[in-house]
């Protein structure tokens, strides 16, 4: 199920087409997110703002980790 997901740095998420990437860096100002760069499965970097971020239909990709410690680390970064 594809839904709104608040982008977490060092995550991987894939979009409608499959298409896998990682959060690198996010940037805010007043406390909000700005831009983000992510890295595409091939390595290539990409900066895009958080409206384009929130268009995208994304799923959390699953790195073998069970959710309980997906969940801990979330709650870590925040």
């Amino acid at each position: 199920m594809h839904s709104q997901q608040d982008p977490v740095i060092n995550n991987w998420y894939t979009n409608l087409t499959g298409k896998l990437f990682k959060v690198r860096m996010v940037s805010y100002i007043d406390a909000g997110v700005v831009n983000l760069v992510i890295e595409h499965i091939d390595g290539s970097k990409q900066i895009i703002s958080r409206l384009e971020w929130d268009c995208l239909r994304l799923m959390r990709h699953n790195t073998g980790k069970s959710n309980q410690t997906l969940e801990t680390q979330e709650k870590l970064t925040h």
